[in-house]
């Protein structure tokens, strides 16, 4: 686990694009703390409909950094949506409760 003292993190590469199906549990972000890189896994399984924060940008814990469509056919809707409606979104907050492995 992070140190609960870590505010934010720096989202230094994307291991999936919009539109790309993720599955509960598979690496999809790796972010970068002053401590360690850490790959950040989903919690559901979906469709990334929209990327907010991209590579190189910080984003503080808890901030919403992408968008997941429950079906593919959802992406578009959710995308243009933004945060409201029944979607899941990918957190800065799921890295200090769940780091995958490597980095």
């Amino acid at each position: 686990l992070l140190s609960t003292t870590i505010q934010f993190s720096l989202l230094s590469l994307w291991k999936k694009e919009e539109g790309d199906e993720v599955s509960a549990g598979e690496a999809i972000m790796v972010v970068e703390s002053d401590k360690a890189d850490m790959d950040v896994e989903a919690f559901e399984d979906g469709f990334i409909a929209k990327i907010i924060t991209d590579e190189g940008e910080t984003a503080t814990v808890g901030d919403i950094v992408a968008l997941i469509a429950e079906s593919e056919a959802e992406i578009e809707s959710v995308a243009a949506a933004g945060t409201g409606g029944e979607t899941s979104a990918a957190s800065t907050e799921e890295t200090a409760a769940a780091p995958a492995e490597g980095g």
